[in-house]
Order: C-alpha cells, then sequence, then structure tokens
C-alpha cells in the first residue's frame, strides 16, 4: 500500500530524475568554455589583401571572382566586379566570429542550411583562395539582420557566426553597373532614330540654353521652349542590370547619337527581346579633352550588350511625338 509519505518520496526522486536528465542534455550541447568571439575562419584576416580568388556555388550555380589587375572581374560575365560589394564580403568573412555553437548532427544540417554541398544541398559553399591558402566555408540560412549559420566543410560543428554573411551566387549581381553618368549641362547635341515614326535632332550652343529640335518636318512644331531639354539627363546615372557578350543574331532596332560639349560622342543602340531591354554601344572623342574618358568607356562597351531597365530605356529613344 502506498502512503502519502511514499507518494511524496516518489515524487522527489521523481523531479530529481527530470532535473538531472535536463542537465546532463545541456552539458551535452553547450560546452564548458563559450567559444562565442573566437574566428570562423583564422588566417583569414591577415591574409585578406592577398586573396586573388572568390567563388560562391550552389546547386549547379556558380560565380566566380577573379583579380584582375588593380581589379576585379566577374568570369562568368567576363567583366568588370563590383569591388565595393566584394570588399565588404571579404571583409566580413575576415572578421566572422562564433556567436553559438549548434548542432553537430549531419541529420540536422539541413534546417540549418549548412549540410555539404550537392544538387538538392541548400547551402552555399564559398571558397576564398590566396597564393598559399584556400579558405571555405558553408553558408546556410541568415539569421535576423545580423547573423548566418554556418559550417566549415569537414568539420562537424556547426555554428551561429556574425557578421551576416552574402551569399548571393547570381553572377549579374555581382558585376560593376555603372555605365555612364553624363551630367545633363555637358550635351551639347542628339539625335535619336526610334523604332517607329521620325527620326529627330536637338542642339543647343551653350549649356544654359534649351535644347531645340532642328530640321521639323513641315507641319511640325516644337511645343514648348524648354520640353526637349529635360532629355540631356538620359545619360546621368545609367546602370545595367546585367552584361552579355554581344549578339549577332539580334540586331538593334533604335539609336541615340549624344554629343558633348567637350567633344564626347557616345552612341547607343536598343532592342527588345520580350519584357527585357538591352543596349550596345562605342565612345569616341573629338579633341583631347575628353579622349581619356571616351577610351574607358568604349572599352567598357566594346562587344558587350547591357540589359537596363525599361523605363530608362524609353527615356534613351523618344519619339517626335513625345516634343511637339
Amino acid at each position: 500500500m502506498i502512503t502519502p509519505r511514499r507518494l511524496t518520496i516518489l515524487a522527489v526522486i521523481a523531479l530529481a530524475v527530470i532535473v538531472g536528465a535536463g542537465w546532463l542534455a545541456s552539458r551535452r550541447t553547450t560546452p564548458e568554455s563559450a567559444p562565442s568571439g573566437r574566428a570562423v575562419l583564422p588566417g583569414l584576416k591577415a591574409k585578406v589583401n592577398a586573396v586573388t580568388g572568390l567563388k560562391l556555388a550552389s546547386k549547379g550555380a556558380t560565380v566566380t571572382l577573379e583579380r584582375a589587375g588593380d581589379g576585379w572581374l566577374v568570369k562568368e560575365r567576363n567583366y568588370p566586379a563590383d569591388t565595393a560589394k566584394l570588399r565588404k564580403l571579404l571583409l566580413g568573412l575576415a572578421d566572422l566570429v562564433v556567436t553559438e555553437e549548434k548542432t553537430r548532427d549531419p541529420g540536422n544540417y539541413a534546417q540549418l542550411g549548412v549540410e555539404d554541398a550537392g544538387p538538392t544541398a541548400s547551402s552555399v559553399l564559398l571558397e576564398a583562395v590566396t597564393p598559399g591558402e584556400r579558405f571555405a566555408l558553408l553558408v546556410g540560412h541568415a539569421v535576423g539582420g545580423t547573423g548566418s549559420f554556418v559550417r566549415v566543410p569537414g568539420e562537424a560543428q556547426s555554428l551561429l557566426a556574425t557578421p551576416q554573411v552574402s551569399s548571393d551566387i547570381d553572377p549579374k549581381h555581382w558585376i560593376d553597373t555603372a555605365l555612364t553618368d553624363i551630367t545633363a549641362d555637358r550635351v551639347k547635341a542628339l539625335a535619336v532614330t526610334p523604332a517607329t515614326g521620325i527620326s529627330w535632332q536637338a542642339t543647343r550652343d551653350a549649356a544654359k540654353d534649351p535644347l531645340t529640335l532642328q530640321r521639323l518636318p513641315r507641319g511640325k512644331k516644337q511645343r514648348g521652349p524648354d520640353v526637349v531639354t529635360p532629355v540631356a539627363a538620359l545619360l546621368v546615372g545609367l546602370h545595367a542590370e546585367d552584361v552579355h557578350a554581344l549578339r549577332a543574331d539580334a540586331p538593334a532596332t533604335v539609336r541615340v547619337i549624344v554629343r558633348s560639349f567637350d567633344g564626347l560622342e557616345i552612341e547607343l543602340a536598343g532592342r527588345e527581346d520580350g519584357d527585357r531591354r538591352y543596349v550596345r554601344g562605342t565612345a569616341t572623342s573629338k579633341g583631347d579633352a575628353a579622349a581619356k574618358e571616351a577610351a574607358a568607356l568604349d572599352t567598357k562597351l566594346k562587344g558587350r550588350e547591357f540589359e537596363i531597365p525599361r523605363y530608362k530605356y524609353d527615356a534613351l529613344f523618344r519619339p517626335l511625338s513625345d516634343f511637339t
């Protein structure tokens, strides 16, 4: 017969067992000396300026960044990389420290996104290469806005680490997107051949003057003195969304030529492909004032085609009817 006293003793024993089991479990999952603050990739900080290559790969997709002279190239696009974004990633990797140790069980890696790289793995394998050493990291899910789950390949321990690691594997997001930034007051003249309708030209004698349409067809009249002038800003902050090798089988259908007061001449031709808009072009200089600028821009444009936002494309190739 179980007396009240025995029942109390059994309850106390059961509680002690539960507490003891919880304590043992915590001892198995929490290290005696907290790892917080140690470097995830020890040695990288001292060699960050010696990195010559960076690769990100996941599910068969890859982006490869390679040092080229004083700059970097996105190999998959054969085009200059966004060095600021690249530098931020490298410095973040060098500063990456452990916030908390997580699972060591491979069966739980997928929950954090740090499973070994493979065709179905959600992890991103990141590799930074220096002349004498390779630093590799499996990057998993982001945590809030400050951290990421990570794991060093070959090690069982997964980690929560800060700062957050960028793991973008789309090459177009690593290119230097800046194309042109020609201020409006530099534009002396422009000529546009739209997809449909009449080609048109506009010029001015000084930067403070309005752009005026030239040689209008009979019966056409410019709607106002300043209606064309805003078009002078069409090459301010022109950025690309992607870049590819020029396609000979996809001819351009529209054209714009912009001439500056200091002799720079930029010709851009465009085409449409579904919802996408592409431009290609050349840059030359009449005289020495803009020769260096023209040469650099022509090198950037040569043999390539750039995807640009639709609203920018429409602004580049406006029809005459918008102004008359």
